[in-house]
């Protein structure tokens, strides 16, 4: 670890990264090498305060090991969250592994933290503004110069980094907006406006209250990180077909590729899985003109596996999944009834294809895409991505990776519980690492 981060120390400084220009984060990362962790937390926490994103980043992990300090997960939390809203490219994957191990009031509690958090400059410029606490001024009283600043600070409250509030609309203004858009499901046209800024106020009244409201109601159907050696227990899965194995990573399975020319068209039987997933895959290609002739890649013997939990419609699915070699296609998905292959939601991630991520609805052996992430999804980086699947009770459903939002898509095609998680291999190198399926 200590190599990794002398070698991320070297390339920031030759790259020349803004973030890490301060000497503050530089003294920080030595006394952090040389294991004096009480100095790197002075040193770190200096820079964070500022803004300084990777500086935020290491604060989090003194936090979260107690190293330099009595172990906060609460601190480490916030400074995760801070992080990852400015960028940083690991932050927010420790932020939700961090999460797991926190009760609901502690996340809420950090997450109250992060939102309510300025940087030192921000907060001497706001001081210096307000001799005193007054009202949040009226909307319609506002010139552009006092909406945008408004807008910028409300954007920071909320995590988002929208830079110094000085009422100049600049790019770092900017990509907070359509950040913020992104998240809410609105148009990312990433402009300022009277009723952004409505929004924003709005959004901080609802989300200071929604963790600690919310989170209580959830009950967990499916939780397993194959911790335990054997699939075939505590949860108990079932082989459908093809090989699977738990390693020090989780569930895995390898299915090889092959050639051929077959282009015959398949219909779906829910009596031959693999028949299913290979009519979706072609389903995906045909409908984006990536059909093609000639040659195609098949699997040797496609791999299926599924676990009983009773879901409700509406529910929250979270996944671990890495992916070693290309081409091919997995699938995860949850099934309605006493048939794993039959009806219900599959989301199929196709390496190097274009679409890479797809979402489709299986009803009576016909196979239909919802939606899709037009472009390509390439996870195949030797690490496990995070995948966070939600539907709501009025069937709005959303396909997080790694905290990108990729799908988002209303289908009210199925109404009714599911009755199982199911996962197919068509092709590839995959490990499940975690699954959670709660409703």
């Amino acid at each position: 670890m200590t190599v990794i981060i002398k070698g991320l120390a070297l390339s920031f400084i030759l790259f020349g990264s803004v973030g890490l220009a301060s000497a503050d984060y530089a003294e920080g990362m030595r006394y952090y090498e040389q294991q004096e962790y009480r100095q790197a937390l002075q040193e770190f926490g200096a820079a964070a305060r500022s803004g300084d994103a990777d500086a935020q980043y290491m604060l989090g992990r003194l936090y979260e090991s107690g190293n330099g300090t009595v172990q906060n997960f609460v601190q480490a939390h916030k400074w995760y969250n801070l992080a990852a809203a400015r960028g940083h490219s690991h932050a927010a994957e420790a932020r939700n592994s961090l999460a797991e191990r926190m009760t609901a009031g502690q996340v809420a509690e950090a997450q109250q933290s992060a939102r309510g958090w300025q940087p030192e400059e921000q907060k001497e410029e706001a001081s210096s503004s307000q001799a005193t606490q007054r009202p949040r001024p009226d909307i319609e009283n506002l010139t552009d110069r006092q909406g945008i600043a408004e807008i910028q600070r409300e954007l920071n409250r909320l995590g988002y980094d929208a830079g110094p509030m000085d009422g100049a609309m600049g790019n770092r203004t900017r990509s907070a907006i359509r950040e913020y858009q992104a998240d809410m499901g609105i148009a990312r046209n990433g402009r300022a406006s009277a009723d952004l800024l409505k929004r924003l106020r709005q959004t901080e009244r609802q989300e200071a209250a929604a963790p600690s409201e919310l989170e209580p109601e959830s009950r967990v159907v499916l939780q397993d990180d194959f911790d335990d050696g054997d699939f075939r227990r505590n949860p108990s899965w079932t082989v459908l077909g093809g090989d699977f194995e738990v390693d020090e990573n989780g569930l895995r399975s390898i299915v090889e590729m092959q050639r051929t020319t077959d282009r015959e068209p398949r219909r779906l039987s829910a009596e031959r899985p693999e028949e299913i997933g290979l009519a979706m895959l072609e389903l995906i290609l045909e409908q984006t003109g990536n059909a093609g002739q000639g040659e195609v890649p098949t699997p040797v013997d496609p791999a299926h596996i599924f676990v009983n939990a009773t879901v409700d419609n509406a529910f929250r699915m979270e996944l671990e999944v890495a992916s070693r070699q290309r081409p091919g296609s997995l699938e995860l998905g949850l099934f309605q009834g006493n048939r794993p292959s039959g009806t219900g939601y599959r989301l199929v991630y196709s390496p190097g294809a274009s679409p890479g991520l797809s979402l489709v609805r299986l009803i009576s052996g016909s196979a239909e895409v919802v939606a899709r992430h037009e472009g390509s999804l390439d996870l195949e980086d030797g690490r496990f991505h995070r995948i966070v699947w939600t539907r709501d009770e009025n069937g709005q459903m959303q396909v997080r990776v790694d905290d990108q939002r990729l799908l988002n898509v209303q289908d009210t095609g199925l109404r009714d519980p599911f009755q199982g998680f199911v996962m197919a291999n068509q092709g590839g190198d995959y490990t499940l690492g975690r699954i959670k399926l709660e409703e």
